[in-house]
């Protein structure tokens, strides 16, 4: 017997990587589904909210997750740009909320009365600007906690001042979850993002791994047994059985009558388990079914 073994060449190796179980890559995944269904909540919500402060009609749409080193996301933040840091209590969580800056001055303008096209520096805001400005923030923060309430408990809050720095080497190569918007108000389009540190998302990770118990959850006990009520069943039963000689069958012909006399009661069954007996009635010129005793499993 001979034993035949495949040599791959190195050429063949050249799509082959390893496999490191360490790597975050593999755990990103997991939070990237639960996270795109609270950005399309605070997508509608946001809508909303915005719409209410400026007056106008204002688009949030979720555009997409990215997976970025702390250094990288901040060099790549389109310019003009303005961003804040917050923090979510009760977890260990640091993150940024930045928003394209001629959106910002666009909002700002609308907000006052103006038209949107007054074309000013950023160090030119007042005060007054400035605080709204934090306003929108907050307000976007606020939308965004009320897309977790579901999942876990969720305050946040902007910092006093931003903390984040390129020159950190520990910081930069933190990895951040960010979430992409776009927003559209009056036809002025500008871009939005919410970074999440992925280091301050392992409670995730610790509710998806939990075993829960089904069995002293009665709020998960109604959700399965409603689930269950609305599975499609179907139910069978025989009418009718008549024997015959197997000549008799090969002599019918069409328009042949087979006499047969339908039974007083009939066991309806769900597959082969039975589940009720039934008398057969007429309602409206149709055949029914009406139920007399209910079998016990």
């Amino acid at each position: 017997m001979t034993k035949k073994s495949k040599i791959i060449s190195e050429l063949d190796q050249v799509e082959v990587r390893a496999f490191d179980l360490a790597s975050p890559e593999h755990r990103i995944g997991a939070l990237q589904a639960i996270i795109d269904n609270v950005c399309k909540q605070f997508e509608r919500s946001a809508r909303q909210s915005f719409h209410h402060l400026l007056r106008h009609p204002v688009e949030f749409r979720f555009e997409q997750q990215d997976t970025l080193k702390l250094q990288d996301y901040l060099q790549q933040l389109q310019k003009p740009s303005l961003y804040r840091e917050f923090t979510v209590s009760p977890h260990d969580l640091h993150g940024a909320v930045s928003i394209d800056g001629d959106l910002l001055f666009f909002m700002v303008d609308l907000f006052f009365g103006g038209s949107g096209n007054n074309v000013r520096r950023h160090s030119e805001m007042s005060d007054t600007e400035l605080r709204l400005v934090e306003r929108f923030f907050n307000l976007a923060l606020e939308q965004f906690a009320n897309g977790w309430h579901s999942i876990t408990s969720w305050n946040s809050q902007l910092t006093e001042k931003n903390t984040l720095r390129l020159g950190n080497p520990i910081q930069n190569n933190q990895l951040y979850q960010v979430c992409r918007f776009t927003i559209d108000v009056c036809g002025h389009q500008g871009w939005f993002d919410i970074a999440l540190p992925f280091a301050g998302l392992d409670f995730l990770r610790e509710q998806q791994c939990k075993p829960t118990d089904v069995e002293t959850d009665p709020e998960l006990q109604a959700r399965i047994q409603a689930k269950l009520c609305q599975a499609p069943m179907r139910l069978m039963t025989t009418l009718c059985e008549r024997r015959l000689s197997l000549g008799d069958v090969m002599d019918l012909k069409q328009g042949d009558v087979i006499p047969v006399e339908l039974p007083g009661e009939v066991t309806v069954r769900a597959g082969k388990t039975p589940l009720f007996t039934a008398r057969i009635a007429e309602n409206n010129a149709s055949l029914v079914l009406q139920v007399q005793d209910v079998i016990k499993q």
